[in-house]
């Protein structure tokens, strides 16, 4: 019996998803288990695979078009089968998928590295995907190939893979010579297709219409506070000197975490108009990767130590490194820090991610004269915080409240243990 095709639907919020890309051909034999197509949700790209064998007998979607989840998209059946009932009654944007529907599953992730050090984190892009290319896309190149192949610029076009139908896998280029580097001569020209108009990608185009949206529906009150960052340093020297690579935005995340469980209310998401006060502290930070911008989600972090946490960010952020997070790692979060600190930005105010009432934009480590009681000036490590909240849901008494509470955390000791 024929088999359709479904747009899986692969986390709890996804309602759309772009297809990425085809990794089979209409009218190539597909086996179960088999990477069948990418789909590039406005979380991460992820390759599916086929539930059924057979021949892809149809495709009803084409790449770059984005569909509502359980959209039909393809049609697996025999050679010889009469398919025409399926293409007569064509899955629209509100469908649901049948009792013969397959809905394609996620691939199997790779396994992330060993962590060495958490990458910087940056400002967030609202949970941003890496971009794909359609148009290498028949040369059906695996994730890894592809990320190994840009990275050595190596062009895949005239190469024959050893995977399944000739797919190129990741083994296919350890033979391959990159190409040689080019030198600029002392007057160089201005580099090639200097100004051209670039299309934004789709994950670009979902970006920029959330972040409009954001700024223009939610009002956003900003409350700054500087804090003391001296025991902060000290924290982070002393588990340095046990030989534990522990950060400041891990740090960060502690305090924030527990800050939070004092203030559900800055914890929660509004839902119409509802406020619904989440019973998990999730925590995402945005984190900056060779595809773009992330917000991986590090979950429980109220319940964790320094050093859970700091061992969930490595994972996370190598995993975004290497195409390999679900989309379980980027959803779920309650609340966002965003921290510019490593690239020396003293302060900055970040714009919120809906549903979430409340994002943190964290600023640079600073040497700084601090005056005395006495009147004198000492100069000691120093960074500012910035709440962004949504005046509807969290007023400026509170989140003045939330800062406060969040700067006592970060300088005493104590508490910040």
């Amino acid at each position: 019996m024929a088999t359709e095709v479904i747009m899986p639907k692969l986390g709890l919020t996804m309602e759309q998803g772009t297809l990425g890309s085809w990794l089979v051909e209409e009218g190539q034999e597909v086996k179960k288990g088999e990477p069948l197509l990418e789909v590039v949700t406005d979380k991460v790209t992820m390759e599916v695979e086929a539930q059924k064998s057979g021949i892809l007998r149809k495709i009803l979607v084409e790449a770059g078009q984005e569909v509502p989840v359980f959209t039909r998209v393809g049609v697996i059946g025999k050679a010889d089968e009469d398919i025409s009932s399926l293409l007569e009654d064509r899955a629209g944007p509100e469908a649901q998928p049948t009792p013969e529907a397959e809905v394609a599953v996620p691939a199997a992730q790779p396994a992330a590295p060993p962590a060495t050090s958490a990458p910087p984190v940056m400002q967030p892009t609202f949970e941003a995907t890496t971009s794909v290319d359609v148009k290498r896309r028949p040369h059906r190149a695996s994730p890894k190939a592809r990320k190994i192949a840009a990275e050595r610029g190596i062009d895949l076009s005239g190469l024959t893979g050893s995977g399944p139908s000739g797919r190129i896998v990741s083994a296919d280029l350890t033979k391959v010579a990159a190409p040689a580097p080019t030198v600029a001569a002392p007057m160089a020209m201005p580099f090639a297709g200097a100004g051209e108009a670039v299309e934004l990608t789709r994950a670009q185009q979902i970006t920029g219409e959330r972040l409009t949206a954001s700024y223009q529906q939610i009002p956003h009150i900003h409350i700054g506070m500087h804090v003391s960052a001296v025991w902060l340093k000290q924290f982070r020297d002393g588990y340095a000197i046990e030989g534990k690579k522990i950060s400041y935005n891990d740090l960060m995340l502690k305090a924030t975490a527990k800050t939070l469980v004092e203030f559900p209310r800055v914890n929660s998401v509004l839902e119409g108009k509802q406020v619904r006060h989440m019973a998990e502290i999730n925590v995402g930070f945005a984190a900056d990767t060779p595809k773009g911008l992330l917000v991986p989600v590090v979950k429980g972090a109220a319940e964790k130590s320094v050093e859970e946490i700091a061992a969930d960010t490595v994972r996370l952020v190598d995993g975004a490194h290497m195409g390999a997070l679900n989309p379980d790692d980027l959803s779920g979060g309650t609340f966002t820090i965003s921290n510019l600190g490593m690239f020396g930005v003293s302060q900055f105010t970040a714009i919120i991610n809906p549903p979430q009432v409340a994002i943190l934009a964290v600023g640079a480590i600073e040497q700084r004269g601090v005056a005395q009681v006495n009147g004198a000036i000492v100069v000691q490590p120093q960074l500012t915080l910035n709440l962004a909240a949504d005046h509807r849901v969290v007023d400026g008494a509170l989140a003045a409240r939330f800062v406060g509470r969040l700067k006592e955390i970060l300088e005493t000791p104590g508490l910040l243990a």
